[in-house]
């Protein structure tokens, strides 16, 4: 039973190390001057991404962090 359960936490784990690593990816893919933010220039080719651009900035300083790309992917497609 232990070992069920030890390998339960282990898989979750790596699901969620896996899934932040994904997140990172895809922005530094869109974060095509390697700036550390993405910018409304760097989204256009991406209109489905450049349409929400403003429901993402949620300091509203014309340029999506790490921080913001995260979140919102978090609370709106997963």
């Amino acid at each position: 039973m232990k070992r069920v359960f030890f390998s339960v936490i282990a898989f979750v784990m790596i699901s969620f190390n896996a899934a932040a690593l994904d997140v990172k990816q895809r922005f530094d893919h869109l974060d095509a001057n390697k700036s550390g933010y993405l910018t409304q220039d760097e989204l256009e080719p991406q209109p489905q991404l450049l349409s929400t651009f403003v429901r993402w900035d949620k300091d509203q300083d014309k340029q999506i962090s790490l921080i913001e790309f995260k979140n919102y992917l978090t609370n709106n497609l997963y």
